[in-house]
């Protein structure tokens, strides 16, 4: 029987939601990070925003959670705040500060690293998925020529210790 396998370059947000979603549709999905990644919340080098605050509203709080569920209360748990920007945070409007007021609009405010790290977890949950850290891709082989891309059929690349 042949394994269906989908790879996935970059192991950050966007990565690691790809991940997930592939998960259910491939035998094996291989996710291929350039950085080592930290077992905690860390800068790394590969994802220079990592060190601003970050909010996830309530769509993406959404998208998130379909994919990973229990993936907002993880992050609750692990330190992001949920928040009522109505009511939390203070702004200023034509006439002064406007007033706080209960709102539908919800937030959870945390750092990139804790929500990597989140994310992180929950695919490491995921039996069919492989994060492969320290890995320089070099090329795709595909069906294509010249300008054309074609069918990617393959992930050419190195490790750190190659």
């Amino acid at each position: 029987m042949r394994r269906r396998t989908a790879v996935v370059l970059g192991g950050s947000v966007a990565g690691l939601c790809a991940a997930g979603v592939l998960a259910r549709h491939f035998d094996e999905v291989i996710v291929l990070e350039r950085d080592r990644l930290p077992p905690d919340a860390q800068h790394r080098r590969g994802v220079p925003q990592s060190k601003h605050p970050h909010f996830l509203l309530n769509s993406g709080r959404r998208a998130i959670g379909e994919i990973f569920p229990g993936f907002e209360e993880a992050l609750i748990a692990a330190g992001g705040m949920h928040l009522m920007p109505s009511m939390d945070a203070a702004y200023c409007e034509n006439d002064g500060w406007a007033p706080r007021k209960s709102g539908s609009m919800t937030m959870v405010y945390s750092s990139r690293v804790l929500v990597e790290r989140v994310l992180r977890d929950k695919v490491r949950q995921l039996p069919a998925v492989e994060i492969r850290e320290g890995v320089t891709v070099t090329g795709l082989r595909s069906t294509g020529g010249g300008t054309s891309l074609g069918r990617v059929e393959g992930v050419e690349y190195r490790t750190g210790d190659d």
